[in-house]
């Protein structure tokens, strides 16, 4: 009996309490995820690049240290030699600047322009001979400088007489200086006639704009360069400076010094102003857009374009230039794109008709 009542106890008793399940540990804390940065602005630069099929030029490196110190050193040495030899309005042939100077005022004798190109053997085989050249020969031979004028219009046979009279700028002085360097002051002469040409088909586009100031411009705009080059070429040839023409030490260098080697000669050969300020302004970050720098600006415009085009190591400042110069002119980047397949083929023109070589 007292088992069955054990029994009985241990079914009606209440069973024990299970153990509390352990608890479970706290979860930390979950840190947000980073806010992605923003996505950095489109560049300005990145519409023209498209229509223009080239990519955004990256800004150039920083130069070595060494490199960085002796630019300035040299830039010092090149512009002390050329003004110690300066060259007087007697280092350029006087017919040709007096041609120059005569196709950049406004109302130009023709009587005169044939008179001076005449009197000069050399300009006016030079003058004849482009005007006879398959880009601009017609039917019969052109034989005289007045038949030139009237075959080709006064304003096309004045850029000719220009082009082939800034030729002597664009030329050594010494026949070591032409074997050495001869390459690259035919390409400083391309380069100002592929500029000039394309200056002055845009001028033509623009109200307001000269093709003929923007012809000269575009000639002279960089003839600091080749000036600098004539005191480079004999510092070489002297010992005193080690520098090879595709060197880009050597570009760098007449970038640096030509603004200030072409203010000096364009004061020294009595040019007008309108050329001394594109030749001393063209590089400028901040050329207003006003009517007095239109010329300016298409000048800047072309030698921007020819520098993507030819120039990597100036490709980043010459695009901040397309962008500037094209937004004074009113340009939009299918047009800019339209110069610039323009400028092309105009190198090839002018290719032929001046018997250039090289790059076109």
């Amino acid at each position: 009996m007292g088992a069955l009542l054990d029994r009985f106890r241990r079914l009606w008793q209440s069973p024990e309490r299970a153990a509390p399940a352990a608890a479970r540990p706290a979860q930390a804390a979950v840190s947000p995820a980073p806010a992605r940065p923003p996505a950095p602005p489109p560049d300005p630069f990145a519409a023209f690049a498209e229509a223009l099929a080239i990519p955004v030029p990256p800004a150039p490196p920083p130069l070595p240290e060494r490199e960085a110190a002796d630019e300035p050193l040299l830039a010092e040495l090149v512009l002390g030699h050329f003004r110690k030899n300066r060259p007087g309005p007697a280092s350029a042939p006087s017919t040709s600047l007096r041609i120059l100077n005569l196709v950049a005022t406004p109302d130009a004798d023709i009587g005169e322009l044939a008179r001076l190109v005449s009197a000069d053997p050399a300009l006016a085989a030079g003058v004849l001979g482009v005007a006879n050249a398959a880009a601009y020969r017609g039917r019969s031979e052109v034989e005289t400088v007045r038949d030139a004028i009237a075959r080709l219009g006064f304003e096309e046979v004045a850029r000719i007489a220009g082009a082939v009279s800034a030729k002597s700028l664009f030329s050594p002085k010494l026949k070591a200086e032409l074997a050495a360097f001869g390459d690259l002051f035919g390409a400083l002469h391309r380069r100002a006639l592929t500029v000039a040409s394309g200056a002055a088909w845009l001028a033509l586009q623009r109200p307001g704009a000269r093709s003929d100031r923007a012809f000269l411009g575009g000639m002279l705009h960089d003839v600091g360069k080749s000036i600098a080059l004539r005191s480079v070429a004999a510092l070489v040839l002297d010992g005193e400076l080690r520098l090879q023409p595709g060197e880009p030490r050597m570009a760098r260098l007449l970038d640096r010094v030509h603004l200030a080697v072409g203010a000096e000669v364009h004061a020294e050969w009595r040019l007008p102003q309108y050329l001394a300020d594109i030749a001393t302004r063209h590089h400028e970050a901040g050329v207003p857009a006003e009517a007095a720098t239109l010329d300016l600006h298409v000048v800047r415009l072309a030698a921007a374009v020819q520098d993507l085009r030819e120039e990597p190591l100036f490709a980043h400042r010459a695009a901040a230039e397309v962008l500037q110069s094209s937004a004074a002119l009113g340009l939009e980047p299918r047009e800019v794109r339209a110069f610039a397949a323009e400028m092309r083929a105009g190198s090839q023109r002018l290719a032929a008709a001046f018997g250039l070589a090289g790059r076109r």
